[in-house]
């Protein structure tokens, strides 16, 4: 690969990356202080400037984070654990293609991994491809993880009423650092996306309706994520003796806290995340550690707030895959399940037994006649699919009515070939598919030409849509917004169409 030195002049400093076939990339560009020592829990703190040119060709530490497996049939899917990690983690990188006046859109995107995992820097993120082909400056961001990005004890705040969001804080700091620098490096502060998958998605989705956020992002995109489950004050002030217990301390002040070896701060975190559900309140389906509504950065609920009109002005875009979670029981290792077991699993998650059981002979039924697969895990599947990522999207659909902004919604239901099919249409085998790296990941998407033409697809839906609010293109004319009377949806796989009727009957249930 063809690489020369190119430099950039920001605000705090001089830079220099590299050009690499016509795209120039920045890597490791800082955009605050680094949490650390007394920052540690802190909202992030404006860079200091530096002498000289600071380099930037390699990519920054990543967050603090459990490790992920470095083979085995899902490394890479959910991003690589080969990446140096470190408190020191707030960096961003940039791709454009070029350092001009051109005021390029620019797409910011908030990588996924249920706020525990995954960073900007995952080769799955390479935005070379997104950015020669859309003429698109790329912005990929770290942020703070789990219990350093988001443990909510008061004893921390900053001020009064503010804890926790720590992770959120960051994206909003790397936000404004797109607004104050962007245009040097080619882009249009004016005219931002944020796009986001997973965790990514749900982050999105929070910061469509931040006051905080406002004016920071014009369009956004939520892929697999809709942010209606997260924190109240009351279910973390639950949650926290449970970490604390893992940690072996009791009601500890903040130079306590600060003063723990990080590593016991991930390590309490990881035995509190695989807790059983029905013994610690914790690991439930909030997440461990998540955001915490009732403070200055969110103020209510985001699907109230997004109801009442926050963000009304932004475009949003929203989807789904067709069998979001194949992937994640594939991923625990589980290939049978009985019945008994999926209506244990399911009963907290749709409050109680008897609603577990009317959803699970809903789904059987509907399935019969449809002539799918009517096993026990097929039906939890089908369930946990859409109770956690089909309805929840719908829902905030549906919460923009009224909205100025544009609202379109999508499906994928592309096939991956992995594990002879069983997986369908998966969650994150979207991402190789937007960002055009579906040759890191054959084994995943396939190596079907139709795969690179759906990605062609995608990929020019997903830029349009950062250029113009619109994601409408000549391959894809017939893409009307949403409404909830009729929710006009664009399906993306081997038969591209827009329907207004998909699969009603289960997601009625979650409404």
């Amino acid at each position: 690969m063809p690489r020369n030195p190119t430099t950039v002049q920001t605000k705090k400093g001089s830079l220099q990356g590299q050009t690499e076939n016509g795209v120039h990339v920045f890597r490791g560009v800082p955009f605050a202080q680094p949490p650390v020592g007394e920052l540690r829990w802190c909202r992030p703190q404006p860079l200091d400037p530096w002498d000289g040119v600071r380099d930037a060709v390699e990519f920054g530490p990543i967050s603090v984070q459990p490790p992920r497996p470095a083979a085995g049939p899902f490394a890479g899917i959910m991003g690589h654990s080969q990446e140096l990690t470190s408190e020191d983690c707030l960096y961003l990188n940039v791709w454009t293609p070029g350092l001009d006046d051109g005021r390029r859109p620019v797409m910011v995107w908030i990588h996924g991994g249920g706020l525990s995992s995954g960073s900007g820097s995952s080769p799955a993120y390479d935005g070379a491809p997104l950015a020669a082909r859309g003429d698109v400056a790329i912005v990929t961001i770290n942020y703070r993880l789990g219990a350093l990005g988001y443990l909510p004890d008061p004893v921390l705040a900053d001020g009064d009423d503010t804890e926790g969001n720590y992770g959120f804080h960051d994206m909003l700091a790397a936000l404004q650092w797109v607004q104050d620098e962007i245009s040097g490096f080619g882009g249009d502060p004016q005219n931002v996306t944020i796009f986001g998958e997973s965790a990514g998605g749900i982050a999105v989705g929070i910061l469509l309706a931040s006051p905080l956020a406002e004016g920071l992002f014009h369009h956004a995109i939520i892929q697999s994520g809709a942010a209606d489950r997260l924190h109240s004050r009351e279910s973390v002030a639950d949650m926290l003796p449970f970490y604390y217990r893992e940690l072996g301390i009791d009601q500890p002040s903040a130079d306590e806290l600060r003063r723990l070896p990080v590593e016991d701060l991930l390590n309490a975190q990881s035995a509190l995340a695989a807790a059983d559900p029905a013994v610690n309140p914790a690991a439930g389906l909030h997440g461990v550690f998540n955001a915490v509504i009732e403070d200055d950065f969110l103020d209510g609920m985001p699907i109230d707030v997004v109801r009442e009109g926050r963000g009304s002005d932004v475009d949003l875009m929203a989807g789904t895959m067709r069998n979001e979670f194949t992937l994640l029981t594939a991923m625990t290792g589980m290939t049978d399940l009985n019945e008994e077991r999926a209506l244990e699993l399911m009963s907290p998650l749709v409050r109680g037994s008897e609603r577990a059981g009317e959803c699970y002979e809903t789904y059987r039924n509907l399935r019969v006649q449809r002539g799918e697969p009517t096993d026990p895990l097929a039906i939890y599947n089908a369930v946990m699919t859409d109770r956690q990522y089909r309805g929840s999207t719908r829902r905030l659909l549906d919460a923009r009515e009224g909205a100025t902004g544009g609202t379109y919604s999508y499906l994928v239901e592309q096939q991956s070939p992995m594990f002879e099919g069983r997986l369908g249409s998966p969650h994150a085998l979207d991402v190789p598919l937007i960002w055009g790296t579906n040759d890191l990941m054959r084994d995943f998407v396939g190596d079907d030409p139709q795969v690179d033409q759906l990605s062609g697809f995608m990929m020019d839906a997903w830029l349009n849509f950062a250029r113009t609010g619109n994601p409408t293109t000549n391959a894809l004319p017939g893409w009307p917004q949403y409404r909830p009377d009729r929710p006009y949806t664009m399906v993306f796989g081997p038969d591209v169409r827009t329907v207004t009727s998909e699969r009603d009957e289960e997601l009625a249930l979650w409404r």
